[in-house]
């Protein structure tokens, strides 16, 4: 068995722990506020960092690894109907897995395009913009359906928003300091967005009723990802940025003294 090899069942498994810890102790990686009405997700982060060192058939293990204590975590600790809609292994692991296939592309994506292509830190930024402007958008009339508050109002918050999110991620951007994974930031967004978006859709599909007889399941939809997934791409970006930065630079340096030992 190569070093290669060793060191990605390694970095997997130290990941995978770290996703059941989070996915199988009470209010660590589920964070809930008010139950069946506020609550936060905090798993996704290791699966994303660990899919930026490890290659696909690893980072799709981390989707499962993830699916599997979203299932387990709703049969011991699950209070609401949405909770109990996770029983169903296709709700609780599928979506996981795909948010890891996709989470895994758009990394490489954005890598590509920050270092193969001219003027990519523009089209990243550019690519980010739009994302969170349609997000923003959807999630204002999801917002208008479930309160009746007035669109104009919602609209002229949400562009507020928009303004101050791209200011600071612009100035990220600006950054001398590791101009070379300045990309990081826009795979945590994306991805964390897809990820809210693929497990809610997928439920609204197969267990509608766990949105509440009767609700407007769209409203309800666009209303969460204007609150909860917002939040919870924002912590990825603050909590997984610096991490991330951390450990590239920590693998470089590492790469750097075996080369000298060489």
């Amino acid at each position: 068995m190569n070093k290669k090899k060793i060191y990605n069942m390694t970095l997997f498994a130290v990941f995978a722990s770290i996703i059941m810890l989070l996915g199988l102790v009470p209010n660590i990686g589920y964070i809930t506020f008010i139950p069946g009405i506020a609550s936060l997700t905090i798993i996704h982060i290791p699966v994303l960092i660990g899919i930026m060192f490890l290659p696909l058939g690893y980072a799709l293990g981390l989707g499962f690894t993830f699916g599997l204590t979203s299932l387990i975590a709703a049969y011991v600790y699950g209070k609401t109907a949405f909770d109990f809609a996770f029983q169903n292994p296709i709700i609780a692991i599928v979506p996981r897995v795909l948010f890891s296939l996709a989470a895994y592309y758009i990394f490489h994506g954005f890598k590509v395009l920050f270092s193969k292509i001219k003027n990519g830190k523009t089209y990243s930024f550019i690519v980010v913009t739009v994302v969170t402007a349609l997000f923003l958008y959807f999630t204002s009339v999801g917002l208008t359906k479930v309160t009746g508050w007035d669109i104009r109002f919602i609209y002229i918050g949400a562009f507020i928003l928009l303004i101050g999110l791209m200011i600071l991620y612009y100035y990220f951007l600006s950054q001398d300091k590791y101009q070379n994974l300045t990309y990081i930031p826009s795979v945590f967004i994306t991805a964390s967005l897809v990820h809210s978006m693929i497990v809610l859709t997928l439920v609204a599909l197969m267990k509608p009723l766990a949105y509440g007889e009767g609700t407007d399941i769209l409203g309800v939809i666009l209303t969460v990802m204007s609150t909860n997934a917002l939040f919870e791409a924002l912590i990825a970006v603050l909590i997984g940025s610096p991490i991330v930065v951390a450990l590239f630079s920590l693998r470089e340096s590492e790469e750097r003294e075996d080369d000298i030992i060489i």
